[in-house]
């Protein structure tokens, strides 16, 4: 039935309208929408968490750990090494640049300064073995003991992702490193035939002698291609 009036028309609102957004007169401030992770999933362990091993309870659920990169000539040369200062071995200041801080007035600048806190941080001058002693070593070892463990690293380009986890041929990083420990572990259970070959993700076949040779001969193949490949582009560097 339609409406016989105005008053019986159904009133529909609108919801679009048009808001002036005012205008920012400062700087905004965001310390009130800072959230603590580590406190809140340290919080959310349940009861079954508390019979976990003593050593994982002072250390929470998650680490976070921030390794420095050294700066480069240029950026020294501009000044910036001074925008980056540890206050201690778990907190880190960061300061603008010497050369925006002109265009600062005073009362702002100090804004500027902020302070980090992580499980732990390492300087510019931290060796590849320093860190792995101080962030790895003991992940490593809950996991030889059967704890899940899972480490990644985090960060813009160029701030030494790769150098960190892979590291050089001649100073290796976390990953050689937690691998080397892995296997020197286990060295005396090594199954040392070559007949067990991986099937998808948690099984294994027992091969034939046929099949052992087969799979060698795969395997030498791929290495001696392998080699070749790095042997050209070597020789046209």
């Amino acid at each position: 039935m339609e409406p016989n009036s105005d008053e019986d028309k159904l009133f529909r609102p609108s919801y679009v309208a048009s808001v002036e957004l005012p205008e920012r007169t400062g700087l905004v401030n965001v310390e009130d929408i800072k959230t603590n992770l580590s406190d809140e999933f340290s919080s959310a362990s349940s009861s079954s968490d508390m019979s976990r091993r003593s050593s994982l309870e002072p250390r929470g659920h998650i680490q976070v750990c921030l390794r420095i990169k050294p700066f480069t000539a240029l950026e020294r040369a501009n000044g910036l090494q001074g925008c980056v200062s540890l206050e201690d071995s778990t907190s880190v200041i960061l300061k603008p640049p010497k050369s925006s801080l002109s265009r600062l007035i005073e009362k702002t600048a100090g804004q500027t300064i902020q302070k980090f806190t992580f499980s732990r941080v390492f300087g510019p001058e931290a060796t590849q073995e320093e860190f792995f002693e101080g962030t790895m070593k003991q992940p490593v070892q809950d996991f030889l003991e059967g704890c899940n463990r899972l480490v990644f690293t985090y960060g813009i380009t160029n701030a030494g992702k790769t150098y960190t986890f892979q590291g050089t041929e001649d100073d290796v990083g976390i990953l050689p490193r937690t691998m080397d420990m892995l296997f020197k572990t286990i060295g005396g259970r090594l199954y040392t035939k070559m007949d067990l070959k991986p099937i998808r993700w948690r099984d294994y076949i027992k091969l034939t002698k046929d099949q052992v040779r087969e799979e060698t001969a795969l395997k030498n193949s791929l290495l001696r291609l392998t080699k070749e490949v790095g042997d050209y582009f070597t020789k046209k560097r």
